[in-house]
Parts: C-alpha cells; structure tokens; sequence
C-alpha cells in the first residue's frame, strides 16, 4: 500500500477556518505526507495551528518528525521517500516542527510575524514557527520505518 494522503477537506466553526487532511501510511514508507493545501483558503499573512496526531501510541521504531514545506506554484507537490522527499515548485521551510507524532495531538503555531527561535512541539508544549508566507503548504512525517497507521493532520486559523 505505501501511503494514501487524503484530501484536504475545511470549512468554518466558530469563525476559524478548519482544514483536515488523513493519511495512511505503512512500513513500505519511512515518510509521509499530504497534498499541498487548497488554494485561496489558508492565509498565509496570519498564524495558524498545525495539529498532528494518529490513533496509534506508536507508529514508528523511531522518532517521526514533522516538517513543513512551502509551494510556490500550483504544480507544487512532494514526492519521494526517506532521503529522497523533495518537492515540484516549493522547498522544506521548517524542519524538526514537533518531536515525535503519536496519539496525543502535538500542536505548532505557525506565524509568519514571529521573530524568536523555534519551539519545537512536544508532549505538553506547545510549538511555535516562523515559516514564511507562500500559497501552498503540506506536511510531512519524516520517519524511519512507519508502521500501518492513520494520521490525522488540522490546520485552525482565524477568520
């Protein structure tokens, strides 16, 4: 099987703009990742919440980090696995985002006006970034081996 990345699906609770997107990955992949972001939904000239977590207390024998790619043309996609992820019209922009993806939610502010370090997200902390502005974004779990899970990827920002 490989990995499956869902579409992205959002709407509006409460006056935020809501953003989901799955994936199912299994052992036959050490990354995975989403499709780039719709266009014209995430504004990217505001913060955002990035929130990742599987249903799954483990689903690798290693860390599985999360990094966030940019795209700057609407052929933007990432390809590839392990060393080899790259990206169509975009580049990684943050790298090592949260520690470990598990079944409690990491969270990340990502917020184009922070002028700080990163903070990276970990159980109990929650992360913040500066990862610039672009049209398109996507996600991805940077692991070793993955085991077969189901992760669930959210992005929230305000109105």
């Amino acid at each position: 099987m490989g990995l499956t990345s869902g579409a992205w699906t959002y709407g509006s609770v409460n006056g935020q703009l809501v953003m989901e997107c799955d994936l199912d990955v299994d052992s036959a992949v050490s990354d995975g990742y989403t499709l780039k972001t719709p266009a014209r939904t995430l504004d990217p000239t505001k913060p955002w919440k990035l929130m990742v977590n599987t249903a799954a207390a483990d689903m690798d024998d290693a860390t599985v980090l999360v990094d966030i790619w940019a795209g700057f043309a609407d052929d933007f996609a990432l390809s590839g696995d392990a060393g080899t992820v790259a990206a169509t019209s975009g580049a990684e922009i943050a790298s090592g985002v949260m520690d470990d993806v598990k079944a409690t939610t990491l969270t990340t502010i990502v917020d184009p006006n922070y002028t700080g370090t990163m903070v990276q997200a970990a159980s109990n902390v929650v992360g913040i970034v500066n990862a610039g502005t672009a049209p398109y974004y996507a996600i991805n779990l940077d692991g070793d081996t993955m085991k077969d899970v189901d992760v669930h990827i959210v992005i929230v920002q305000d109105q």
